[in-house]
């Protein structure tokens, strides 16, 4: 097996990192920015899992003290550190790491953390610790934030084009096909397509599992942690443009 076939096995979001802004930066992307961002504390400490390639993270640093970062794909990491090689004034907030949740120690409490665009990669019943896990590196009063919590159905349609961008001579296309597994999962295939002058040059396919999380197991999974949940759509009800990403605050 050829190194390059290793990386595609063992990070798959790696595989299409460069296309990740492209394609998956929507119209209702800066509102979510602005929700996680708002809920930092200035001046505060801050923890976010899955970064990707840091749209939330650079946000976040402009109001934090510090940002931690846990980042499990190499790719995306990569992409991050290079944005951050932009941004002189913010590479001495953010701390890099290469991991994920929920066996992280750092051995420090944050005032602030959050998972966005994160839990459709957590099964349900990995839930419990990854909260309790978090818990633990929030200090007194800090705050939780995620979204991806709701009770839409599973989706399900054939493979369609959702988005495209151009950069120089070329295009790149998102297509995704969604099919139900079971009542809280669906099977998602990503195919990313890179077109020159109109030719057909690249076709890379992402194969992976959907979770869907509904608050009523979510809540009593929080309280089972030690958290209260304290707003977001997901709870409130409330018709804002964040209702489909199923906003959720909970605090310690």
């Amino acid at each position: 097996m050829r190194e390059d076939e290793e990386v595609a096995l063992t990070d798959p979001y790696g595989v299409v990192a460069a296309h990740w802004d492209h394609l998956h930066v929507g119209p209702r992307s800066a509102a979510l920015v602005s929700f996680f961002a708002d809920l930092a504390p200035p001046g505060g400490h801050a923890l976010e899992i899955g970064p990707g390639t840091g749209r939330m993270t650079l946000a976040v640093a402009g109001r934090a003290a510090s940002v931690h970062c846990l980042e499990p794909s190499p790719g995306m990491r990569a992409v991050l550190m290079t944005k951050l090689a932009g941004r002189p004034e913010l590479r001495h907030r953010v701390t890099v790491l290469a991991g994920a949740a929920p066996d992280f120690p750092l051995d420090r409490r944050f005032d602030y953390v959050y998972l966005a665009a994160v839990l459709q990669d957590v099964p349900p019943r990995a839930r419990r610790p990854l909260f309790a896990g978090l818990a633990g590196h929030l200090a007194p009063g800090g705050v939780l934030a995620m979204d991806m919590v709701t009770d839409e159905a599973v989706p399900d349609h054939p493979e369609r084009e959702v988005r495209s961008a151009h950069q120089g001579e070329c295009r790149y296309t998102l297509s995704s096909a969604v099919r139900p597994l079971g009542p809280d999962l669906a099977g998602v295939r990503r195919v990313y397509r890179t077109y020159h002058r109109g030719t057909l040059v690249a076709t890379e396919t992402v194969d992976g599992d959907y979770h869907l999380h509904r608050p009523a197991g979510v809540l009593a999974d929080l309280r089972a942690a030690g958290l209260t949940a304290a707003g977001g759509s997901a709870v409130a009800g409330e018709v804002t443009p964040l209702d489909d990403k199923g906003t959720l605050i909970a605090r310690l």
